[in-house]
C-alpha cells in the first residue's frame, strides 16, 4: 500500500473540509514561476501558511521552491519519484473528515483560495498536472497564442462602472473581452432568462452613431484581448439605431431573442446589466 510520507497537522476550516499539506516523494517537471524559499527545513509548512502557495518542492540538493496560483501559470506538472532520490513535493489540499488518509493514490488534490474558488490537480498514473484555470472556469486558447480563463457571474442591476471593481475585488480577476464568436457564444450559454433582453458586461468600448459603430475606436482594457472577430455584424453583433451624435458604448453579451443567434450588443454606460464576465490570462 502506498502511504503518505508526511501529513501536516495544521488545519483551516474550509466549509466541510480542512486544508492540509500532503507530501509525497516526487519532483516538479514543469513549473515556470518557482519562488525560492530561504529554508529547506520548513519548506512545506511555510507554503501552508502562505495563502497564495499551492505546492512546495524540496529538491535533493536542499533547495526549496514554492508555487503560487497568483502567478497564473498555464500549467504545473510533477511526477512521483523513488524515495532514494530525496525529492519531496507538498500539495496544499482540502480533506473531508477528521482523520488523515493512509494513502494518497485515491485522493483528489483540490485547494480552496480566498475568493472561494478551487483549483484541482489532474492525476494520470504517477503524474499530476495543474491546468491553470480554476474549477468551473472556461479555458480558451486564442489564435494569437494567448490563453485565458473566464467565468460569468450573475450580479443583478450591476452598473458598468462597478463591473471591473467587482471582478478585481471579488474574484481577483479582470472584466474580460471577447476575442471570438466562440467565446461570446459560450458566455451566452451561461445566461438563463425568460426576458427578451438580458445581458452581462464584458470588456470593450467603441463609439456608435445611429445604427453604425466606428471599429477604429474599439478599446479593450483587460490587457490581453484584441480584434473585432466577435463583432461580426452579420452573425454575432447587433447594433440598433441610437442617437445622431457619437456615443461611447459598452460591450455586453446578451440574450437577444428576436435577433438570434447574435450574442453581442453595445449598451449604454448609464444602464445596468445582469452580471459580468471575469477572466485572467495564463502565463508560461
Amino acid at each position: 500500500m502506498q502511504t503518505l510520507l508526511f501529513l501536516l497537522l495544521f488545519s483551516i476550516p474550509q466549509s466541510l473540509a480542512i486544508m492540509k499539506m500532503i507530501q509525497i516523494y516526487g519532483k516538479v517537471t514543469y513549473g515556470p514561476f518557482p519562488i525560492t524559499y530561504s529554508s529547506s527545513t520548513n519548506c512545506e509548512s511555510a507554503c501552508f501558511k502562505l495563502d497564495y502557495c499551492i505546492l512546495s518542492w524540496q529538491t535533493p540538493e536542499g533547495s526549496c521552491y514554492h508555487y503560487s496560483y497568483l502567478d497564473q501559470s498555464d500549467t504545473i506538472s510533477l511526477v512521483k519519484t523513488d524515495k532514494t532520490e530525496g525529492s519531496i513535493v507538498g500539495f496544499k489540499t482540502n480533506i473531508t473528515g477528521t482523520s488523515c488518509p493512509i494513502s494518497y493514490t485515491s485522493m483528489n488534490f483540490k485547494m480552496t483560495i480566498p475568493t472561494g474558488d478551487t483549483y484541482s490537480w489532474n492525476k494520470t498514473g504517477n503524474s499530476w498536472s495543474f491546468d491553470g484555470c480554476r474549477d468551473g472556469w472556461k479555458r480558451f486558447d486564442r489564435i494569437d497564442g494567448i490563453t485565458v480563463c473566464m467565468s460569468a457571474f450573475k450580479i443583478p442591476s450591476l452598473r458598468r462602472s462597478h463591473a471591473p471593481t467587482w471582478c478585481s475585488t471579488q474574484k481577483n480577476a479582470t472584466i474580460v473581452g471577447m476575442a471570438s464568436i466562440e467565446e461570446s457564444q459560450w458566455v451566452h450559454g451561461q445566461l438563463s432568462s425568460t426576458y427578451s433582453y438580458y445581458a452581462y458586461w464584458v470588456d470593450g468600448t467603441l463609439t456608435c452613431k445611429l445604427d453604425t459603430c466606428d471599429y477604429s475606436t474599439l478599446n479593450y482594457t483587460d490587457g490581453f484581448t484584441t480584434g473585432t472577430a466577435a463583432l461580426n455584424l452579420t452573425t454575432n453583433f447587433l447594433v440598433r439605431a441610437s442617437g445622431n451624435s457619437d456615443q461611447v458604448m459598452y460591450l455586453t453579451v446578451a440574450v437577444l431573442r428576436e435577433f438570434a443567434p447574435k450574442t453581442m450588443y453595445p449598451g449604454s454606460g448609464g444602464s445596468a446589466a445582469d452580471g459580468v464576465v471575469c477572466g485572467y490570462q495564463l502565463k508560461n
